[in-house]
């Protein structure tokens, strides 16, 4: 294995401004994987594998040419789920943005410590549609936001009559307060419909059958074709905490990172 080198976003995030020389989640990470911090600049002609955080700043530029070249990397984001008020859970995944698997068989010992438990289905009548943010739809060549959801939109009048809401997506700061995805999920919704966006999975942890239109976990047990939006696929109860029990060691702390728990985990799996 070559050496493990994060790339700090320059021009992402101040994080002089926050009292830190350095990206700390990277900081964690790389001690915990006896890595080195560096930038884009540094590493862009250079075999190491890099470790890079979010899509801001020069992270989406390293992503889009480590996948051109097949050089491995590493990609750290908000984690799956368990973030109910604080961001403490981190997802990582080798060579991709999102774990699409397959499934690993794991114990449910982390379910438990995030607080995990299986919701029923229940119906609704409301299509929700989830867009990622603008970042999302630049790294997948998708146009903005805005124009997904109206290409979207357009395509699901072609398969049902039901309702729909549109859900930008929030500032974090509503997202975990006043605005949250679970709130609106209660709010008589039937199916959601997004491209990438974890939303996917926060529907399935609420017993709402989802629609995923790009690369997304959640592809793994949920629906992919828009035409099946009135009878969407439903996983059952073990398949849904087998997913969630998966998914649970692909997110880690910023201790798990900084003890070299989760770098053991990632070795060891493979994803």
């Amino acid at each position: 294995m070559g050496k493990i080198a994060a790339l700090d976003s320059i021009g992402s995030v101040n994080y002089a401004k926050k009292g830190h020389d350095y990206d700390p989640i990277l900081t964690a990470f790389i001690t915990g994987a006896s890595g080195i911090p560096s930038n884009w600049s540094k590493e862009e002609n250079t075999d190491n594998i890099l470790i890079i955080r979010g899509l801001g700043g020069g992270s989406q530029k390293a992503i889009k040419s480590c996948i051109a070249a097949g050089r491995t990397f590493y990609a750290i984001d908000t984690g799956y789920f368990g973030n109910w008020k604080h961001k403490t859970w981190h997802r990582v995944t080798k060579n991709n943005l999102q774990n699409i698997g397959p499934i690993k068989e794991r114990p449910f010992d982390r379910l438990q410590q995030i607080g995990y438990k299986f919701k029923p289905y229940t119906e609704g009548s409301k299509i929700l549609v989830c867009p990622p943010s603008n970042k999302v739809m630049n790294m997948f060549n998708e146009g903005t936001a805005e124009e997904w959801v109206e290409k979207t939109v357009k395509e699901i009048k072609q398969h049902t009559d039901r309702p729909i809401d549109v859900r930008m997506k929030p500032l974090r700061s509503e997202r975990v307060t006043t605005k949250t995805i679970q709130a609106a999920l209660a709010d008589d919704v039937h199916c959601l419909v997004t491209y990438n966006s974890i939303a996917a999975t926060e529907a399935l942890m609420e017993g709402k059958p989802a629609i995923t239109l790009g690369p997304n976990s959640a592809q793994l047990i949920c629906e992919t074709n828009l035409a099946n939006i009135e009878n969407p696929r439903i996983p059952t109860k073990d398949e849904t905490e087998a997913y969630f029990a998966h998914l649970s060691y692909a997110q880690f702390t910023c201790m798990e990172f900084e003890s070299g728990f989760a770098w053991k985990i990632l070795q060891e799996g493979e994803q």
